[in-house]
């Protein structure tokens, strides 16, 4: 039984692509950190669960810039792992600032 293959990308060494363009993806990560308020992200950044991997953060307290992964919050504490640190250091929510997603 003789198939015929024609126009096969494995046939004739081609290779099909079939990402989309970049042109045609609008994805604008500015709107979606400032669509929330500070209270918000923080609340959200909260309620990831357990398995979820926490994203790289940039958290403006008290004027000073710090990057880390915020691990939990409990009642007006906020608990973040600072991105080259092995501990948590515990912070008073009313000195948060901002909050910018930076690396998920």
């Amino acid at each position: 039984m003789d198939v015929k293959k024609d126009r096969l990308p494995c046939t004739v060494g081609e290779q099909t692509v079939h990402n989309t363009p970049k042109s045609q993806i609008n994805l604008n990560r500015e709107n979606f950190t400032t669509s929330f308020s500070t209270e918000e992200m923080v609340e959200l950044l909260s309620r990831l669960p357990a398995f979820a991997p926490k994203p790289v953060c940039k958290f403006i307290i008290n004027g000073r810039t710090m990057f880390g992964k915020l691990e939990h919050k409990k009642e007006s504490s906020l608990f973040i792992r600072h991105k080259f640190g092995k501990k948590v250091v515990q912070y008073h929510i009313e000195q948060l600032q901002s909050v910018d997603i930076l690396k998920y």
